[in-house]
């Protein structure tokens, strides 16, 4: 059994924790990320006024606080929208739900929000346009996640 909660900041021990084990699991499923965005995830959360938008993590947690995924979502609300920045389960955890709960989570916070919408990045599957086959197939799998809900 998972439970999905917001982190809006570092300030207490156990959103610390999970703030950790967020990016870790960042490090392990996005290697092409920088460690310095990596490293800002505490600020970025801290400081909202600095980027102009709002930084909202979400955590899927077991009941020993271990984060089996996470989802990082932007809200603009000058312009109304939300960004969905990064979602991922653990390694060895995709494909079991995780991901989809966290999305229909992010979702639900977009529309509380009162975003006109929801925006994200996906990589192409095309082989012209990813040379990796590794990496092409990777991107293919979170196409295919994303199409699952109509996206």
């Amino acid at each position: 059994m998972i439970r999905i909660r917001r982190i809006y900041d570092d300030v207490n021990d156990q959103d610390k924790a999970a703030i950790g084990q967020a990016q870790e699991i960042l490090r392990q499923q996005f290697p092409g990320i920088g460690e310095d965005t990596i490293q800002g995830l505490p600020d970025e959360l801290r400081d909202p006024l600095r980027r102009r938008f709002r930084t909202i993590l979400f955590v899927a947690e077991d009941i020993r606080h271990k984060v089996r995924g996470f989802a990082l979502l932007h809200h603009f609300p000058d312009l109304k929208f939300c960004y969905l920045g990064f979602i991922s389960a653990a390694k060895g955890r995709t494909g079991g739900g995780i991901g989809g709960a966290l999305y229909d989570r992010v979702r639900e916070e977009a529309r509380a929000l009162g975003a006109i919408g929801l925006f994200f990045e996906c990589l192409p599957d095309d082989p012209a346009l990813c040379l990796n086959p590794d990496t092409q197939k990777e991107n293919a799998r979170r196409l295919r996640f994303y199409e699952q809900y109509g996206a």
